[in-house]
């Protein structure tokens, strides 16, 4: 296999296949979209470094990029040209989804980071319906993570 390319599970994601380039960028995207309120918080950081990183395999470097990454100067335009989009299929709507998920992972889905993610999904030419049916779906799965630690 080539080393430039990580082999990913497809349970979660629906992918197999990523360049390994790519992950940086989506990474940074990331936290351009969580840092828009002015900061990246602790779980925010944590969301993409462990939860995110484990699920895609993203290496040591690659998170460390991350984590010395200046969101305050990041251009989502910039990035987006940077990172290819066709990297993998559906990737507008799974950036979108991440950065949700990201941005939410304290708590506080900020208004600045809403208008992030519309911004992002102008740019990635995501629908609106489409932002808002991703918005339901993370707010259902956050409902469901609270009522699974009520029950048990």
């Amino acid at each position: 296999m080539n080393t430039d390319i990580f082999k990913i599970s497809p349970v979660f994601y629906g992918i197999t296949m990523v360049p390994q380039s790519s992950w940086k960028e989506y990474g940074f995207a990331l936290l351009t979209i969580a840092g828009s309120d002015g900061e990246v918080s602790d779980p925010e950081l944590e969301w993409l470094t462990i939860e995110c990183a484990q699920a895609v395999g993203v290496d040591e470097e690659t998170i460390a990029e991350w984590e010395e990454y200046d969101f305050e100067e990041g251009d989502l335009e910039e990035i987006f040209y940077e990172f290819n989009a066709k990297s993998f299929a559906n990737f507008n709507k799974l950036l979108i989804y991440d950065a949700i998920r990201m941005s939410s992972a304290d708590g506080d889905y900020a208004e600045d980071e809403r208008e992030q993610v519309n911004h992002a999904a102008q740019i990635l030419k995501v629908p609106m319906e489409t932002v808002l049916a991703i918005e339901a779906l993370v707010d259902l799965e956050h409902a469901a993570n609270k009522l699974r630690l009520t029950i048990l």
